[in-house]
C-alpha cells in the first residue's frame, strides 16, 4: 500500500507540472507544445521503473500524518504467559475479543496483497483494449487493396518530397472506415475510406496530414500515452494531459498541412466535412483527420488563424525540455515514505521478538495467524479512501477553474466582448450560447445578423455548433434559397454536405434534367465527375 500511496504522489506532480508548463507556453507552436506532453507522459512512463533502479532517499512523515494511514496495533504482550494449549489462551480483558480455534472464521477475507490486483486488473483491462484496437487495423490493413489512383499516388510523392521522408509509406484503400487513418513506424500505413477516395480534390491535404503523422512519429506517441495512462489509471491529471498531448498532435499535423501551401479555408472545410465521421473506436491505436466533436472548433480556429506560430520543435527546444524533465523526475523518482517503511519494518519484527519471549503467543502465532489479527485488531477508524475523498474533489475544482481560465483566455484572444456574446444571444434565443461557443463563433467570423438569417431559414438549428459548421463551409441563406429554387429541400446538414462539395443550383438541375433521384449521394456523383445520361422515359422539367 505504502508503494501504490507514493505512485500516486509522484504521478500526480509530474503530471501537475506538464500541464502547468503546457499552460505557460500557450504562445509557442504546436509542435514545441506537444513535446512537453510528451516529455511528461514519458515521465509518467519511466516513473515505477526508476522508483525500483533508483536509491531511494527516504522522506521522513510527520507522526500525526503517519497515524492516519496506520491501524492500531494489536498488543500480543497482554497474552499470558503459559503452557496451556494456544485455543485455551484468552486476554485477559473483556474489552478484547476471546480468540479461540472453534471461533467461527468470517463469511469473506480480502486476500493478502489485494491491492496489488486491485490496481493491476484495470491496467491490464486498458492494455488488452488497446492490443485489441492495434489487432483490428492489422485486420483492416490485411483486407484492404493497394491503390493505385494516379491523383493519390502523386499526391503522396509531392507530399513526401516536401516532408524529406525517404521510407516507402503504404497507400491503401478500405470500405470499413468512415475516415482516413494512418498508424505504423517501420512501415507505415495510411488507409483511405471509401468517401476519401472520391475526394481527389482534397487528396494533398488529406496525405499531407497523415504524413505529417507519420514523420512525426506520432504512432509512437500515441502508444505512449496509452502506455501512461494505463500505468496511472487513477490519476485524473494523467488523463487530462493524455487528452491535451492528442490535441496538440493534430494541431501539428494541421500546422504541418498549412507549410504544405494548403488553402487555410479549404483545410477547415475538409475538418467541419469529415467531423461526422469520427471512429472512435479505430483512433485508439492509429490517427485520423476527421477531429472529434470536442477538438473541431479548437482546431477550426487555429487553422484560420494566420497570426498563430506553426514551427516545428528545435532542437535546443528538445534539449532544454528533456534535461529539464530528468533533472525534475530523477529526484522525485527515488523519494521514499521513509516513516512508513520505517513503521512497517518494526511491525514486521515485533511478533517474531514476542513469539521467542513468549511461548503462547508462538503456538498461537504459528496455528492461527489469521485469525488472531481478525479477531484482535479493532476497525480501524481512519482509512486512506475517506483521506484521499478531499483531495479529489480539490483536484475537480482545480480542473474546473482550469477549464474557466482556459475558456477566458481563448475568448479574449479572438476578441470576444460582452456586446458580441449578448447579440449572439438576442439572435438565437433559443440555443444559449456558451463562453466555448462564443470563442469558436467569433474565430469563424460569424456575426448576430448571420445568426439572425440562419434562424429565419425555419430550418432545424439544435446548437451554435450547427451554425458554425454552416459558417466554415461557406452556406448562407442565400446558397440554400438557390438549392430550394433549384428542385431540392433538405436540412441543415444536407446543405453542409453539399457546400462542402461545392455543389452547386446548377448541379442540381443538372441531376434533375438526367432523371435520377435528386439527393446528397447522387449530387456528390454528379460534382465529381459522373456525367448520368437522361432518362428517355422521363419528361424534362418545365421549370427549366
Amino acid at each position: 500500500m505504502t508503494a501504490l500511496l507514493g505512485l500516486v504522489l509522484k504521478s500526480l506532480v509530474i503530471a501537475g507540472i506538464t500541464l502547468l508548463l503546457l499552460r505557460l507556453t500557450r504562445g509557442r507552436s504546436a509542435a514545441e507544445r506537444s513535446l512537453i506532453a510528451h516529455l511528461g507522459l514519458a515521465g509518467l512512463v519511466i516513473l515505477p521503473l526508476a522508483t525500483l533502479l533508483l536509491p531511494s532517499m527516504p522522506l521522513p512523515v510527520p507522526e500525526f500524518v503517519q497515524s492516519r494511514f496506520e491501524a492500531p496495533a494489536t498488543d500480543t504482550a497482554l497474552l499470558p504467559s503459559t503452557d496451556l494449549p494456544a485455543r485455551q489462551v484468552a486476554a485477559p480483558s473483556t474489552t478484547t475479543p476471546v480468540v479461540t480455534a472453534d471461533t467461527a472464521e468470517p463469511w469473506f477475507t480480502l486476500p493478502q496483497g489485494w491491492e496489488r490486483y486491485a490496481y493491476a486488473l484495470p491496467v491490464l483491462a486498458l492494455l488488452l483494449l488497446t492490443a485489441v484496437a492495434l489487432l483490428r487495423l492489422v485486420r483492416l490493413r490485411a483486407g484492404a487493396e493497394v491503390l493505385v489512383d494516379p491523383v493519390w499516388l502523386s499526391a503522396l510523392a509531392h507530399a513526401q518530397r516536401r516532408m524529406g521522408m525517404k521510407s516507402g509509406t503504404a497507400l491503401l484503400v478500405s470500405d470499413a472506415l468512415p475516415s482516413p487513418i494512418s498508424w505504423g513506424l517501420a512501415r507505415p500505413t495510411i488507409l483511405l475510406s471509401a468517401d476519401a477516395l472520391a475526394a481527389t480534390d482534397e487528396a494533398e491535404a488529406i496525405i499531407a496530414h497523415e504524413l505529417a503523422h507519420v514523420s512525426a512519429l506520432d504512432w509512437a506517441k500515441l502508444m505512449l500515452a496509452r502506455v501512461a495512462t494505463a500505468i496511472h489509471w487513477f490519476n485524473p491529471l494523467a488523463w487530462r494531459l493524455a487528452r491535451e498531448a492528442h490535441q496538440l498532435r493534430e494541431e501539428a499535423a494541421d500546422d504541418a498541412v498549412l507549410a504544405a501551401n494548403i488553402d487555410a479555408p479549404d483545410y477547415a472545410q475538409l475538418l467541419v466535412r469529415v467531423a461526422r465521421h469520427e471512429s472512435k473506436g479505430l483512433l485508439l491505436g492509429a490517427h485520423g483527420v476527421a477531429p472529434g466533436k470536442g477538438s473541431l472548433k479548437r482546431r477550426v480556429g487555429r487553422v484560420l488563424d494566420a497570426t498563430l506560430p506553426r514551427g516545428r520543435a528545435q532542437g535546443s527546444w528538445i534539449a532544454g525540455f528533456g534535461a529539464g524533465m530528468l533533472v525534475m523526475a530523477a529526484p522525485l523518482a527515488a523519494l521514499t515514505v521513509g516513516a512508513t517503511e520505517r513503521h512497517a519494518a518494526a511491525d514486521t519484527a515485533r511478533p517474531e521478538t514476542e513469539a521467542r519471549t513468549n511461548p503462547a503467543v508462538a503456538a498461537t502465532t504459528a496455528t492461527a495467524p489469521a485469525r488472531i489479527a481478525s479477531a484482535a485488531a479493532p476497525a480501524p477508524t481512519a482509512s486512506p479512501a475517506p483521506a484521499a475523498t478531499p483531495q479529489d474533489h480539490r483536484a475537480d475544482r482545480n480542473d474546473q477553474q482550469h477549464r474557466e481560465l482556459d475558456a477566458i483566455i481563448g475568448a479574449k484572444a479572438v476578441g470576444v466582448t460582452p456586446d458580441y456574446i449578448e447579440g449572439l444571444r438576442r439572435a438565437a434565443p433559443q440555443l444559449g450560447i456558451s463562453l466555448d461557443d462564443a470563442t469558436g463563433a467569433r474565430a469563424l467570423g460569424l456575426t448576430p445578423e448571420y445568426v439572425r438569417a440562419m434562424m429565419a431559414t425555419g430550418l432545424r438549428i439544435r446548437s451554435f455548433d450547427d451554425i458554425m459548421g454552416a459558417r466554415a463551409v461557406g452556406v448562407n441563406p442565400g446558397y440554400i434559397r438557390s438549392i430550394v429554387s433549384a428542385g431540392y429541400r433538405g436540412d441543415l446538414d444536407d446543405y453542409i454536405a453539399l457546400a462542402g462539395m461545392k455543389v452547386t443550383a446548377d448541379d442540381v438541375r443538372r441531376l434533375k434534367r438526367s432523371g435520377m433521384p435528386v439527393g446528397v449521394d447522387s449530387l456528390a456523383l454528379i460534382k465529381h465527375g459522373a456525367n448520368p445520361a437522361p432518362d428517355p422515359d422521363s419528361d424534362p422539367d418545365p421549370n427549366d
